[in-house]
C-alpha cells in the first residue's frame, strides 16, 4: 500500500481537527472574574539585591509540573499550558559557572511536551537543548523528564519556554537570567534596580485549534497566514475589549499591569519578546530609554540612547535602561507594547495593536499609600517606523569587544520562502528552507540518526555541515517577496556575528566578492532578515552537535519553518547520550492494532498513546496488515522510539 503526500496530509488534517474539537469543549466553566485561573506572579520578576554575584559554582534545582487549566491573561478565559500553575512560568536566576537541574512532570492530558533554553549553548549537553524531534522525544503526558545544563561561557538575559509543537503560544514561557563576575553592567554603578518585563502576544484559541485550522485550505479566520493577535501582554497582563467583543461568561475586564518606582533611580529593564508574531515598539510616556543589551551582548553607542520607542521582534531580548527623573510620588505614567501591524498579514475586529501597563512614582517612607488612579499621559508624537526590521544593526556595538575569525574556509546558503502543499482537500501553506519544508519525526529526534551514523535525512529537513573547529558562514537569503514576509531567525547552541547584510539574494559569486564587517560586530542568536533581503551569520563551529535554525513565529515553525547545523559531525558520532535521557515514552510490545507512524516506518507510536496527539505531521494510520506489510520492507528490522532500539513489530 503506497500513500501519497496528498493522502498523509489530509489523514493528517482530520486527526488534527479531532484533537482540536477536543480541546475547545474545555474552553469554559463558570462565570465571573472570581473563577479559579492561572495566576502571575509579580515578584518573581523583580530581582532581588540580595541575590549573589558569585564565580563560585553551585547548583540550583527547580521541580516544575506543567498542565492544562483556565486562565484569562487578558480577562478573556481560554484553556492555557502553564508551569506551576503561573503565567508567565517561573523565573530561573544563576551565575555563570552554575549547574541548573530542572525536574519537569508532563500533566498536560495526552499531549507531550518539551522546554527549550533559549541562548544556552548547551556544551557538552547537547541533548538538553529541548526541541521536540531534534533533540529529545516529547515528554509524555504523565511522564516527566529531568534537564541538566552547566551554564558556561555566557551571561546576559536568556529565556526559556516549550518546544514542541506551537505550545510557546499557549502560556508556557519565562525568564532566565544568568548574572556574572565578567558583566561588564553593574548594579549599584550603572542602574539601581533589575526588573523583567516580559511581553508578549496572546489569542483565544489554543495552538492546537489554529494549527488545526491552518491546515485547512480554508485556514483559520479565513487565511492560511500567521493569525495576528488579539491583545500584547506585560509580564502576564493584556487588557481585552470584553464590553464590546465579549460576554460575562467568557471574559471580564482586567487591570493594566502596574510597576512601581521611586523617583531619579536606574531601572535596568530586561525586555524579553516571548511572542508567538507579533514585534513590539516598547515605550513609556515622557521617559526615554537607552539600550545597554541585545540579546546577552551588552552594548552601546550613541543611536541607542534616548530612544522614545525600541522595536523588537519575537524571541528577542533588549535590556534598557529607565531613569525615573520625570515625575515625583504619585505621578503615573502610561508604558505601551505597540504591536507593529507591518510583520501582521491582516488583522481583526478585536485586535488591540497597543498594551498599556502603568509606570507609578511612590516614596521610599514608611507607611506610604501608593496613588491608584490611571494615567492621563500621551504617547510621543513622533510617527511609528513601521516597518518589521530589528535596531539599526550598526547601533549595536557590544561593550566588550570579540571579534569573529577574520577568514573562514567553509560557509553553507540557506534559501528560505513561502509555498504550499497539495493536500487531499486542497493547497495548504508550507515554508520552505532549500526546497524541503521540516517534516517533526517526533519520536525519531535528529540528533540520534547522526549519533547513530544514519546523518541527517535531508528529504525531511534542510541542513548545513561544517566538521572544521574553525569560522563558518551561514548565508541566509529570505525570498519572501510575493508576499513580502519578515521572519525572525533564531540560532539553537552557539551566538553569531552580524557580519554582512543587504537586499536582493546573496549568490555564491556574490559572497566570494563580498566585504564584510568583521571589526566587533554585534553579536546575538535572534536575527530579524526583512523581505528579499539577505545576511551572513558568522558562528566559531566548536560546539559539536545538531543545531536547529528556525523562524521564531511560532505557526511558521509549524508549517515546515526549520533546518538544522551539524557542527562536527565526527564528534557527535561519539557523543554518549546519558541512558536517563534516552527514554522511550512507550512500550511497543503490547499496543493494540491501531498505530501512528511518521513519515519514517522505523519511527512509530500507537494511536492510544498519551503522546500521540502532538501535531504528528503527515501520518498513516496502520492496520495490522500494513505493519505487516512494513516489517517486510524493512526486512524485519527492529523499530526505535527516540533512539533505542526497544521497539518491537505488533504481530
Amino acid at each position: 500500500m503506497i500513500f501519497s503526500r496528498r493522502t498523509l496530509l489530509g489523514v493528517f488534517s482530520l486527526f488534527h481537527l479531532a484533537f482540536a474539537e477536543h480541546s475547545a469543549a474545555h474552553a469554559y466553566g463558570s462565570s465571573g472574574s472570581d473563577r479559579v485561573r492561572v495566576q502571575s506572579r509579580l515578584e518573581q520578576l523583580t530581582l532581588s539585591p540580595d541575590f549573589k554575584i558569585t564565580d563560585k559554582p553551585t547548583t540550583r534545582t527547580y521541580d516544575w509540573t506543567i498542565t492544562m487549566q483556565e486562565g484569562a491573561p487578558d480577562g478573556f478565559y481560554r484553556q492555557m499550558i502553564v508551569v506551576n500553575g503561573q503565567y508567565p512560568g517561573p523565573t530561573i536566576e544563576a551565575n555563570e559557572g552554575d549547574t541548573i537541574i530542572v525536574n519537569v512532570k508532563n500533566k498536560i492530558p495526552k499531549m507531550g511536551t518539551s522546554v527549550h533554553w533559549h541562548g544556552i549553548f548547551q556544551q557538552g549537553t547537547q541533548w538538553m537543548d529541548g526541541p521536540a524531534g531534534i533533540t529529545q522525544c516529547p515528554i509524555p503526558s504523565g511522564g516527566s523528564f529531568t534537564y541538566k545544563f552547566k551554564v558556561e561561557g555566557q551571561y546576559g538575559t536568556y529565556w526559556w519556554h516549550a518546544h514542541a509543537g506551537a505550545q510557546l503560544s499557549d502560556g508556557v514561557h519565562g525568564a532566565l537570567i544568568i548574572h556574572s563576575v565578567r558583566d561588564p553592567l553593574k548594579r549599584g554603578k550603572h542602574y539601581d534596580y533589575d526588573q523583567v518585563i516580559i511581553q508578549g502576544d496572546w489569542l483565544h484559541n489554543t495552538s492546537a485549534e489554529i494549527v488545526a485550522a491552518l491546515d485547512t485550505p480554508q485556514g483559520y479566520q479565513g487565511s492560511q497566514a500567521a493569525p495576528p493577535p488579539v491583545t500584547a501582554m506585560f509580564n502576564g497582563y493584556g487588557t481585552f475589549n470584553c464590553e464590546k467583543f465579549g460576554t460575562p461568561e467568557t471574559c471580564f475586564t482586567r487591570e493594566p499591569y502596574e510597576l512601581q518606582v521611586y523617583p531619579n533611580k536606574k531601572y535596568r529593564l530586561r525586555l524579553i519578546n516571548t511572542a508567538s508574531h507579533a514585534m513590539m515598539f516598547t515605550s513609556v510616556d515622557k521617559h526615554t530609554l537607552d539600550v545597554i543589551e541585545a540579546d546577552d551582548t551588552p552594548v552601546s553607542s550613541p543611536g541607542l540612547k534616548d530612544l522614545h520607542r525600541v522595536r523588537f521582534h519575537n524571541g528577542q531580548r533588549y535590556s534598557v535602561l529607565l531613569n525615573t527623573n520625570q515625575g515625583k510620588p504619585g505621578d503615573a505614567f502610561w508604558m505601551r507594547a505597540n504591536v507593529s501591524t507591518a510583520c501582521l498579514a491582516y488583522t481583526t475586529p478585536e485586535f488591540e495593536q497597543v498594551n498599556k501597563g502603568i509606570i507609578r512614582y511612590i516614596d521610599q517612607g514608611h507607611g506610604y499609600k501608593p496613588t491608584k488612579h490611571l494615567p492621563t499621559t500621551k504617547d510621543w508624537k513622533d510617527e511609528l517606523d513601521d516597518t518589521c526590521r530589528d535596531l539599526n544593526t550598526a547601533d549595536l556595538v557590544p561593550i566588550v569587544r570579540d571579534d569573529p575569525p577574520a577568514h573562514v574556509s567553509q560557509h553553507g546558503i540557506f534559501n528560505t520562502q513561502v509555498g504550499s502543499l497539495v493536500a487531499q482537500q486542497g493547497n495548504v501553506t508550507r515554508f520552505f528552507v532549500n526546497n524541503v519544508t521540516f517534516e517533526h519525526l517526533w519520536y525519531r529526534p535528529v540528533l540520534y540518526d547522526v549519533v547513530e551514523g544514519r546523518g541527517v535525512n535531508r528529504t525531511n529537513v534542510a541542513s548545513l555541515e561544517f566538521n572544521k573547529p574553525t569560522g563558518a558562514d551561514i548565508i541566509i537569503n529570505n525570498r519572501d517577496v510575493n508576499p513580502p514576509i519578515d521572519h525572525p531567525y533564531h540560532l539553537h547552541g552557539m551566538e553569531f556575528w552580524i557580519v554582512g547584510e543587504g537586499t536582493g539574494e546573496l549568490t555564491e559569486e556574490g559572497y566570494k566578492n563580498l566585504k564584510l564587517n568583521t571589526t566587533n560586530p554585534i553579536r546575538r542568536d535572534t536575527h530579524v532578515i526583512q523581505a528579499n533581503s539577505w545576511s551572513v551569520l558568522r558562528i566559531k563551529a566548536d560546539n559539536p552537535g545538531v543545531w536547529f535554525l528556525h523562524c521564531h513565529i511560532d505557526m511558521h515553525l509549524a508549517h515546515g519553518f526549520a533546518a538544522v547545523v551539524v557542527v562536527q559531525k565526527d564528534a557527535v558520532e561519539k557523543f554518549k547520550i546519558p541512558k536517563e535521557s534516552q527514554f522511550l515514552p512507550v512500550s511497543m510490545s503490547t499496543r493494540p492494532l491501531l498505530a501512528v507512524a511518521d513519515w519514517h516506518p522505523r519511527s512509530f507510536l500507537m494511536l492510544d498513546d498519551p503522546a500521540a496527539e502532538l501535531y504528528f505531521p503527515y501520518i498513516v494510520i496502520l492496520t495490522k496488515k500494513l505493519l505487516r506489510s512494513y516489517r517486510h520492507r524493512s526486512k524485519g528490522g527492529i523499530w526505535s522510539g527516540c533512539g533505542l532500539p526497544s521497539g518491537r513489530i505488533l504481530t
